[in-house]
C-alpha cells in the first residue's frame, strides 16, 4: 500500500514539474532561512557540549552575588585572587582549584622572528591566563605538544589559528615569543602547544593560555588583589558534587576582607555552579567566561525565520488548491474504487511530505551559502560543520514534519470530503477563494508589509544616528593604542611636528570605548555613576563644553590626587544643589573635588537615550592606554598614515593600532542596522515573490470557475475595463485588509526590535509604514491584474461552445 501511495505522489509530482519547482525553491529559501536561526538556537543548546560531561561533572564554578546602590542585585563569575589556593587549603571537600582570566588594557604585543628567514610576525593579542591545573581540569585536544607542557612556567599554549598566523607551515613546538605587555614589562615564552579546533559556543576562549602567575604580576599596581575590579573566573573541583551548597556557605569567611577593600560593591554572598549550568545575562556584571546569546536576538530571528516559513506553507497550500481542481476526476474514481477519507488524506499528506523534502534538499544546498554569510555578517565563526549531527537530524526531520501539516492539511482535508457521485459526473468545482485561503494570502502579503517596513526602517536609522548630536566632535578624533607613558611621550612628540594636528592627549579609558560604572558617595546617599580616568591633556583634546568650572590640570599634584570633572546629568543624579564648583564626592573611600561640569554628552546608542551622569579623574601614566590626537576630519586619515610611519620607526617590533572615534561609537550600530537592512529587504524579495505565487494561483483558479460567466459578459458586451474591476474587487479587499495588518504589525513589530536592540533610535513615522503596505499592494494588484486580464482575453465562443 505504501509503495502505491509513492507511486502514485511521485507519477503526479512529475507531471506537474512547474508547480513542484516553484514550491521547491520557495519552501527550499524558506527552509534554509530557519536552518539560518538554527545555528543561533543551537549556539545555545550545545553550549558547552565540547566539554565531557563527566570530566566536568566534579567542576563547580564561583558567582559572587554583588549588590550595587544598596538594593540591585547582580552576579559575577568572579572572585579575587587568593580565594582560590586559601578555599582549596581551608574547605574540606574541594579537591584542587583553578582560576582563569584574560588580557585587559590592550592585551600585549607579540612577535616572532624567524632567524632563517629574518622574518618578524608582530600582532596584537588577547592573552588568557590560568593556573596549572587547567588540562586536568578540562579537555583540550592538542594537535601538536603535551599538556604537561603547561606545568612549567614560561610555557604558552596557542589555537590552532594563532599558531598559523605566526608559524605558517613551520613546527611551533619550542619556539619561542616575546610578549610586550603594559608598562613595558616584556617576557619570553616558549611554545608547549597547540590546541585543536575548539567550537566558539565553549565557555573558555584560548586564543593563547599562559600561566596565571604571570596575570597576578600584570594587576601588580596600586591595590591589592582583595580590592582590584579585574577579578578571575575561579573554578573548583569538589569532592562530592552533592554538597556543593554547604560547601559554598563556607565562603561567607572570605567575604569581610574582600568587602572592606572593594566597598563600592559588597559581595552578599557566594555560590557555587556547576561548570555546565545556565548563566542569565541578564544579571551579569562581570566575566571571562563566554555567555550564550542573550534570549531578544535570538527571538528576533527566529520569529523572522518563522514568518517567511508561513508565507512558503501558505504559498504551497494556495497552489495545492489551485491544482486540486485538475484532479477531482482522479479523487472520484479512487472513492469509486473504495478509497476512504483516511487514504486520500494519507496520499495527499504524502505528496507533501515528498515536497518538503525536496525542499529541504534545496534548502539544506542554499545553507551552505546563506549560513556562512550570515555568521560572518555577526563575526560569529559557527556554522552547520560545528553543530551536533543528531540534533540538526531531529531538526530537519521536525522541519518537515511542521512544513507538511502547515502546508498540506487543509488541501487534504478537502480533498478527502469531496462527494464521489458529484465527482465523477464533473459537476464538483473547486472554489477560486473561501475564507481560509483568503485569509491565508491576506497573511502573506501582511507578513511581507511588515518585513519591508523593518527594512525601510532599519535604512532609516543607520542615517539617523550618524547624525545624532553626540556632544563632542566626534569626527575630529582619533585614538592610538599605546602601552606605556614612555610609548606615549615619544609618539605624542612625533604628532606634535605634524602642523595638521590640533591638540595631543592621554588616557587610560574612553567615552564610547571603555568607560565603566561605578558607586560614587555624595553625603551619605551612593549612586552608580559612569567613571573615566584620563592623562595628559584630555581635555584639550576631547575639546568638550565647559558650563561652569574648569578643566582638570593633570599636571598640577592638587588636580591630580584631589580634582574631578563631572557632567551635567552627574549633578542631577546626584542631587547636588546649588554650585557645585568645589563640592566633594567619594569614589573608594578617596574625597574628590570638583573643579568642572562639561555639557552632557552621548556615550553609547544602545545603552541609554537619556544623558548618563559621569565623572573624570586622573590617573598615573603607567595606566594610559590611548593617545588621542585632535584634528579636521578631512586630515585624520592623512595623520594616521603619518603615525604609523613613525611609530614604525620607532617600533618596528610592535603592531601599530589605531580607531577613528566615529568608528568607535558607530561601528557597532552601523554592522548592526547594516546587517538587518540586508536580512529585512531580501525577507522582502522572498516573501514577495512567494505572496505573488500564491494570489497568482488563486487569481488563476478563480478565472477557471468563472470562464463560462466571462464568455457571457463578453458577449453581452462587457469591456475589458469593467471585467478587470469585477474581479479584481475581491483581491482589493484581500489586499486593502493585508495592508493594515501589515502595517500595524510592521508598526509595532519594528518598534520592539528597535528597543530591543538600541536606546537610541529613530521615531517610527507613518510615511514609510504607508508606502510599504502601498508598494506591496502594487505588487499583489500588478500579479492578478496580468492573471485577469490574460483570462478575460478568451475569445467568448470557445468558452461558450459547449453550452
Amino acid at each position: 500500500m505504501i509503495k502505491n501511495y509513492l507511486l502514485i505522489a511521485l507519477r503526479n509530482l512529475l507531471k506537474n514539474k512547474n508547480y513542484v519547482i516553484i514550491n521547491t525553491l520557495g519552501l527550499g529559501i524558506a527552509m534554509a532561512c530557519c536552518l539560518t536561526a538554527y545555528i543561533l538556537v543551537a549556539f545555545n543548546i550545545e553550549f558547552d557540549d565540547f566539554h565531557d560531561d563527566e570530566k566536568v561533572s566534579n567542576i563547580f564554578r564561583v558567582h559572587s552575588h554583588v549588590v550595587i546602590n544598596g538594593s540591585d542585585f547582580r552576579q559575577a563569575v568572579s572572585t579575587p585572587s587568593p580565594v582560590g589556593p586559601m578555599a582549596a587549603e581551608d574547605i574540606a571537600g574541594i579537591k584542587s582549584f583553578v582560576r582563569f582570566a584574560g588580557s585587559q588594557g590592550g592585551g600585549a604585543s607579540v612577535s616572532y622572528i624567524n632567524e632563517a628567514t629574518q622574518t618578524n610576525n608582530t600582532f596584537g593579542e588577547y592573552i588568557t591566563y590560568a593556573d596549572s591545573a587547567f588540562f586536568d581540569f578540562f579537555d583540550f585536544p592538542l594537535i601538536a605538544g603535551d599538556h604537561k607542557a603547561f606545568k612549567s612556567l614560561h610555557s604558552i599554549f596557542l589555537s590552532k589559528r594563532i599558531a598559523e598566523k605566526y608559524f605558517g607551515d613551520e613546527d611551533p613546538i619550542g619556539k619561542v615569543l616575546t610578549l610586550s605587555f603594559a608598562r613595558g614589562v616584556v617576557k619570553k615564552a616558549t611554545v608547549g602547544g597547540v590546541l585543536d579546533k575548539v567550537p566558539v559556543n565553549n565557555s573558555l576562549y584560548i586564543p593563547m593560555l599562559m600561566r596565571f602567575e604571570h596575570f597576578k604580576e600584570m594587576r601588580a599596581l596600586d591595590q591589592s588583589p582583595w580590592g582590584d575590579w579585574n577579578v578571575p573566573a575561579t573554578f573548583f573541583e569538589l569532592e562530592d558534587p552533592k554538597k556543593a551548597n554547604e560547601l559554598a556557605s563556607y565562603f561567607d569567611k572570605y567575604l569581610p576582607q574582600r568587602n572592606e577593600a572593594f566597598k563600592e560593591q559588597v559581595v552578599e554572598k557566594v555560590t557555587l555552579e556547576p561548570f555546565k549550568s545556565k548563566i542569565d545575562p541578564t544579571t551579569l556584571t562581570w566575566s571571562y567566561v563566554n555567555n550564550m546569546i542573550e534570549i531578544e536576538p535570538l527571538l528576533v530571528f527566529i520569529i523572522l525565520a518563522s514568518m517567511i516559513m508561513l508565507i512558503a506553507c501558505f504559498n504551497l497550500t494556495n497552489t495545492s488548491i489551485s491544482m486540486l481542481a485538475y484532479r477531482l476526476k482522479e479523487i472520484g474514481v479512487r472513492k469509486s474504487l473504495g478509497a476512504n477519507k483516511r487514504q486520500i488524506t494519507t496520499q495527499f499528506l504524502l505528496e507533501t511530505v515528498i515536497m518538503a523534502l525536496l525542499a529541504l534538499m534545496a534548502g539544506y544546498l542554499m545553507s551552505t551559502i546563506i549560513v556562512p554569510e550570515f555568521t560572518a555578517m555577526w563575526d560569529l565563526p559557527y556554522g552547520i560543520k560545528d553543530l551536533s549531527s543528531l540534533n540538526l537530524t531531529m531538526t530537519l526531520l521536525l522541519l518537515v514534519v511542521i512544513t507538511a501539516v502547515l502546508a498540506g492539511i487543509y488541501p487534504a482535508l478537502v480533498s478527502s470530503k469531496l462527494n464521489t457521485t458529484t465527482l465523477l459526473k464533473g459537476k464538483v468545482q473547486i472554489r477560486g477563494s473561501n475564507f481560509i485561503t483568503r485569509s491565508l494570502v491576506s497573511i502573506q502579503f501582511a507578513i511581507s508589509v511588515m518585513v519591508l517596513i523593518g527594512g525601510v526602517v532599519f535604512i532609516q536609522n543607520a542615517k539617523f544616528q550618524e547624525n545624532i548630536d553626540f556632544g563632542y566632535q566626534k569626527d575630529q578624533l582619533m585614538l592610538v593604542d599605546i602601552k606605556s607613558e614612555k610609548e606615549y611621550e615619544a609618539l605624542a612628540a612625533k604628532a606634535r611636528l605634524n602642523p595638521k594636528v590640533q591638540e595631543v592627549g592621554a588616557t587610560e579609558h574612553q567615552i564610547g570605548y571603555s568607560t565603566y560604572p561605578n558607586p560614587i558617595s555624595f553625603q551619605g546617599e551612593e549612586v552608580e555613576v559612569r567613571h573615566l580616568e584620563f592623562g595628559e591633556n584630555y581635555f584639550e583634546s576631547m575639546n568638550f563644553s565647559f558650563i561652569q568650572g574648569r578643566p582638570l590640570d593633570h599636571s598640577k599634584a592638587n588636580d591630580f590626587n584631589e580634582g574631578a570633572v563631572v557632567s551635567r546629568q552627574f549633578l542631577k543624579t546626584l542631587n547636588i544643589q546649588g554650585d557645585p564648583i568645589g563640592q566633594y564626592v567619594t569614589i573608594r573611600e578617596r574625597k574628590k573635588k570638583i573643579v568642572g561640569v562639561i555639557e552632557d554628552f552621548v556615550d553609547n546608542v544602545f545603552r541609554s537615550k537619556e544623558p548618563e551622569p559621569y565623572i573624570f579623574y586622573a590617573t598615573v601614566g603607567e595606566r594610559w592606554r590611548n593617545m588621542i590626537v585632535r584634528a579636521e576630519a578631512k586630515d585624520l586619515a592623512e595623520i594616521n598614515d603619518y603615525l604609523e610611519q613613525q611609530w614604525k620607526q620607532m617600533y618596528p617590533t610592535k603592531p601599530y593600532s589605531s580607531h577613528f572615534q566615529e568608528d568607535i561609537l558607530l561601528a557597532e550600530s552601523n554592522q548592526t542596522n547594516g546587517n538587518l537592512k540586508k536580512i529585512f529587504l531580501f525577507l522582502t524579495i522572498l516573501g514577495g515573490l512567494l505572496s505573488a505565487s500564491g494570489i497568482y494561483s488563486l487569481a488563476s483558479l478563480n478565472i477557471a470557475r468563472r470562464t463560462k460567466e466571462l464568455g457571457i459578459r463578453k458577449a453581452l458586451g462587457a469591456t475589458m475595463q469593467s471585467i478587470l474591476v469585477l474581479l479584481n474587487k475581491e483581491f482589493v479587499n484581500i489586499l486593502v485588509i493585508a495592508g493594515l495588518l501589515g502595517s500595524v504589525g510592521g508598526y509595532y513589530g519594528t518598534a520592539w526590535i528597535l528597543d530591543l536592540i538600541y536606546a537610541f533610535h529613530i521615531p517610527i513615522k507613518l510615511t514609510p509604514v504607508v508606502l510599504s503596505a502601498f508598494t506591496i499592494f502594487l505588487i499583489g494588484m500588478a500579479t492578478t491584474s496580468i492573471t485577469i486580464y490574460r483570462g478575460a482575453r478568451a475569445n467568448p465562443a470557445d468558452t461558450l461552445r459547449n453550452e
